[in-house]
């Protein structure tokens, strides 16, 4: 029987989940590809430890070094767990370059290195496979990919972060954001550093993953919107449900538009308010959703558990399969050619918008915060204000559709008024 080998680099908690799986469902593996996939080698600074952790036999080699190891052990699939960026980015380039299979679940470097990885990898015939990069244990790269291939995308809606999806809908809940974060940390949906969670950066990265496997461009970090959820407190999320009839959600957004050679592009990461009866508002807890909408097949929702080691490490296994597959069936590596993204500049998207500021509790505050936004063209759907705390109150603000420069000109006036702190928080709400 025909055999492939198969080396780890990085055995963190996804790693060594993922040798677990490899080893756990060898046999279930080589009946449906008729060969075998073995382990032979795995990388990490304490790969000695970590191989006796996981019980693996003395067949598979250990190194500390993972490029050593791909010079050495030479695997048919290479699969890359480190972390970070910097030795990710080497490890791509070593494999890619030698025309190789590299699975990766680095949202990271896929974001920043997209257009070189593409390129090394149609230029040596490699392959690169990520499913595990977005969205755990969901299928949708090999969805947006495979099946359906043959319609058009017209845009998405996704809750991409478990972690922002945890605090916010335990703040629903009553729970403080503060409370909600320990709780989510204590059982292993937050990282002990949550910034890059909490300001949206991570949804952010898988985004920009998204959208190149989808139009084959570049959405490059920095070129679109960015707003995390550190302002968003357990009265907004009481306010939205039980005056505005909808739920908090950190939400990723594309619209595309234009010819499909040349695609335009419209992109965001927003706390949102999505409305009670839309998908995404059901969505709980650490579980990630993705709302896809075709030209042909409509709209398609896709969810699942999208944080933790266990969703990753099924995906990455099945990079290994499909990959492994196609291998074995001499398919060539795909080359999708590399096309020109459009961004469209944030300041023309349009949405309704809501705002939350505190202000002083005397009189004409209240006329000189609608002023501001009258000002600049935005007009008020509903303002309310609680009873006075002390000296301020806390004033709550939703707005009809309006371009996103306005209402951005408008909460500057607004923030600058000498009444009103520059506390406040400021949301899109979703049609």
């Amino acid at each position: 029987m025909k055999s492939l080998s198969v080396a780890v680099a990085g055995l963190g908690t996804v790693g060594r989940e993922a040798v677990r799986l490899l080893r756990a469902r060898r046999a279930e593996l080589r009946e449906r590809l008729g060969a075998e996939l073995v382990l032979t080698a795995v990388a990490d600074r304490d790969a000695a430890r970590e191989a006796r952790a996981l019980g693996l036999p003395p067949s598979v080699a250990r190194f500390r070094d993972p490029f050593e190891m791909i010079r050495r052990a030479d695997p048919a699939l290479c699969v890359e767990l480190l972390g970070g960026l910097e030795a990710p980015r080497r490890l791509a380039a070593l494999v890619l370059g030698r025309g190789g299979v590299l699975v990766t679940a680095n949202k990271r470097l896929l974001a920043h290195d997209w257009p070189r990885l593409a390129g090394a990898a149609r230029r040596s015939g490699a392959r690169l496979a990520f499913e595990g990069s977005v969205a755990g244990g969901i299928p949708i790269l090999r969805a947006l990919e495979l099946s359906l291939s043959g319609d058009r995308l017209l845009g998405l809606d996704a809750i991409l972060n478990g972690t922002t999806n945890y605090v916010l809908t335990r703040c629903e809940e009553g729970l403080s954001a503060a409370a909600a974060l320990a709780e989510a940390q204590a059982l292993g949906f937050a990282e002990r550093d949550p910034s890059l969670d909490l300001s949206g950066g991570d949804a952010a990265q898988k985004l920009t993953v998204l959208t190149g496997l989808a139009t084959g461009g570049w959405l490059a970090p920095g070129s679109f919107p960015v707003d995390g959820i550190r302002a968003v407190e357990t009265r907004d999320a009481a306010f939205a449900r039980e005056r505005l009839g909808r739920a908090v959600r950190l939400v990723a957004s594309l619209r595309l538009s234009g010819p499909p050679s040349a695609p335009r592009a419209e992109a965001g990461v927003f706390p949102t308010l999505v409305p009670l009866d839309h998908p995404l508002a059901s969505v709980r807890r650490q579980r990630n959703a993705l709302l896809i909408r075709t030209a042909s097949a409509g709209d398609l929702l896709f969810s699942g558990e999208g944080a933790g080691a266990a969703p990753t490490a099924s995906a990455v296994l099945a990079d290994l399969f499909v990959t492994a597959r196609d291998l074995l069936g001499g398919l060539p590596a795909p080359r999708p050619a590399p096309r020109r993204l459009e961004i469209v500049p944030p300041d023309e998207a349009v949405s309704a918008f809501y705002l939350r500021v505190e202000a002083a509790d005397r009189p004409g505050v209240l006329a000189a915060v609608a002023g501001a936004l009258g000002r600049e063209r935005v007009s008020i759907a509903s303002i309310h204000q609680e009873p006075a705390r002390g000296r301020a109150a806390s004033v709550t603000i939703t707005t009809h559709p309006s371009p996103r420069a306005l209402f951005e000109r408008a909460r500057r006036r607004i923030l600058a008024l000498p009444a009103v702190s520059r506390r406040h928080c400021a949301m899109r709400m979703l049609a």
